[in-house]
């Protein structure tokens, strides 16, 4: 991300640094798997650093729902998968004493919403592209979303930094590794896109990127 998200502001705030004094650190490597389907531990854990996938999986396949980053929230008795991408630092909390200070603490509500919020959206948005999307479409939507969302203006378009690998982009977009790579390849052969290096996207025009090569 570019900037610091929202709810790691919250926690520098005197109600947010007493919120954060209830959690106990937790440090995990990468590849840890934190949470399974009916977890019988019920927990609240805050991202303070790395990033986690979040997935659907059977025997046959992985459905991934979200990547958790720096700031996000989410909890362990959930009907998926938590996994660790990166070496993680958690802050940790039981469900229920959670509870407790979300009653005590009027303020916290909003910013947990927010993060909340968006995660579902997030979730609406993969199920929207799988439903209705080729793979094409689903990348141009994913990246013009990602450009809405973290991109800088520099000299006239949108600097967009790529965390994900194509791997980890093919797992949000129910798709392969090889077909995000020609699909970015075909949107930097029609002007849409530029990179620059492996991590940094340039969109010189968000809608232009929603419409796809020959969008009107």
């Amino acid at each position: 991300m570019t900037a610091t998200p929202e709810f790691l502001h919250f926690l520098r705030t005197p109600a947010g640094r007493e919120l954060a004094g209830q959690f106990t650190s937790q440090r995990l490597a990468r590849h840890t798997l934190l949470s399974t389907p009916g977890d019988a531990r019920d927990r609240v854990f805050i991202v303070l650093g790395g990033r986690l996938r979040v997935y659907l999986a059977d025997d046959e396949r992985e459905l991934t729902l979200a990547f958790l980053e720096a700031g996000d929230v989410y909890a362990t008795h959930t009907p998926t998968f938590v996994r660790t991408v990166s070496a993680c630092t958690l802050l940790m909390l039981d469900t229920p004493r959670f509870a407790e200070l979300l009653q005590r603490q009027p303020l916290l509500t909003p910013a947990i919403m927010r993060v909340l919020g968006r995660l579902l959206g997030n979730s609406v948005s993969i199920i929207e592209n799988l439903a209705f999307r080729d793979v094409r479409t689903r990348l141009a939507h994913w990246l013009a979303g990602q450009a809405r969302r973290h991109g800088q203006h520099i000299d006239g378009m949108l600097a967009v930094p790529m965390p994900l690998t194509f791997a980890d982009i093919a797992q949000l977009l129910g798709t392969t590794r090889q077909s995000v790579s020609a699909g970015i390849g075909e949107l930097e052969r029609a002007g849409l896109i530029v990179r620059r290096g492996r991590r940094l996207l340039l969109v010189p025009d968000a809608q232009a990127l929603l419409r796809g090569p020959g969008g009107s």
